[in-house]
């Protein structure tokens, strides 16, 4: 049985640990330090609390403890500012607690960006706080693809919500409220038809939803919007096989229709050679197939983009900017960089 610790080297093993951490220079030892000492980041990406979600997380404390310290910097006149754990340090509060676990650690670059993958792998940023993380990480040099990987979110998601700075005030005041989708979807439109899409807004405390956007604006429209395969007209059914003499048959008989519905002329006449005309009398000729009455239908191009997700190419609408093409993916419609198009699969 090996003898017990010397009291005063574990105190000043302790004390040295202690005074390495709040010089910063700590390997990550755990301290406890008092809950009125740790003040809230002000710069920190996370500004709206959920408060059911803050109840459960202090019941859970309550029950349990923290078990995932806090991160906290060196402290200033005696006061640490809390760098990671927003919504520990809250609910440790309302759990009542005195003191929490903290780890010291100094300031880093790439410090925010840390910050807003821990609050999204937690519990997601509500939809102001990430318009802001957004741009707050555009603006220290992210690209696009980066900021989606941070974010945790697509390329077109990350598009919308760059998008917000110019959506209206009648937008931007649902933002928290609302799809992020559904409300780039109602952007959109509001750039072509403004009055229309503020008039179809439903009351202030109506959540909007993608479902809800797309039935303005198919409203406006007056066509269906958000289809994963591409919008294609309904053909008219097919008339019933007439049956030609082929020298008396009309000359548009020959004719077919393309997926587009125009005419395409010239096209051979549906008789068989040399079945013309027997013996004087007119014979009929065989009634067309499928492939003459059917019009050909578009073909649907799947396309990933920089993300990797995959989606279906709308070939019959334009996007809102040069360059740009709309993709419709599971979760909805969205404008892409033609440039960072791939064909997958063609049907």
């Amino acid at each position: 049985m090996s003898a017990p610790a010397n009291p005063r080297a574990a105190f000043a093993a302790a004390s040295f640990a202690a005074l390495r951490a709040a010089a910063g220079d700590g390997q990550g030892e755990v301290l406890h330090l008092p809950l009125a000492d740790i003040d809230e980041d002000p710069g920190q990406p996370r500004t709206v609390f959920e408060e059911e979600g803050l109840a459960l997380l202090a019941a859970s404390i309550r029950a349990h403890g923290l078990v995932q310290p806090v991160v906290v910097r060196p402290a200033v006149d005696g006061r640490h500012r809390l760098a990671f754990g927003a919504r520990r340090l809250r609910a440790a509060r309302l759990a009542g607690l005195a003191e929490v676990p903290a780890v010291i650690r100094r300031e880093r670059d790439g410090d925010f960006a840390a910050q807003v993958i821990e609050n999204q792998h937690r519990a997601a940023l509500s939809n102001s706080d990430l318009v802001a993380a957004i741009a707050q990480l555009a603006a220290d040099g992210h690209t696009g693809p980066q900021i989606a990987t941070i974010c945790a979110l697509k390329a077109y998601e990350v598009s919308a919500f760059r998008q917000a700075g110019n959506f209206p005030p009648e937008l931007r005041a649902r933002i928290d409220q609302a799809d992020m989708r559904a409300l780039y979807d109602l952007y959109r439109q509001w750039r072509k038809t403004p009055d229309a899409v503020l008039a179809a807004l439903p009351e202030a405390d109506v959540v909007l939803t993608v479902t809800e956007a797309r039935r303005i604006v198919g409203g406006i429209t007056g066509r269906p919007t958000g289809s994963l395969v591409v919008d294609r007209p309904v053909p008219a059914p097919a008339a019933p096989a007439l049956v030609h003499d082929a020298a008396t048959a009309p000359a548009t008989a020959s004719a077919e229709l393309r997926a587009d519905g125009e005419v395409l002329h010239g096209a051979k006449p549906d008789v068989q050679e040399g079945h013309g005309r027997s013996g004087g009398k007119p014979q009929p000729t065989a009634a067309p197939g499928p492939s003459a009455t059917e019009p050909v239908q578009p073909p649907v191009f799947h396309v990933t983009a920089g993300d990797g997700a995959e989606g279906r190419l709308i070939v019959d609408r334009r996007a809102g900017g040069v360059g740009l093409v709309l993709v419709a993916y599971a979760s909805g419609i969205a404008e892409v960089n033609a440039a960072d198009l791939r064909i997958v699969r063609v049907e």
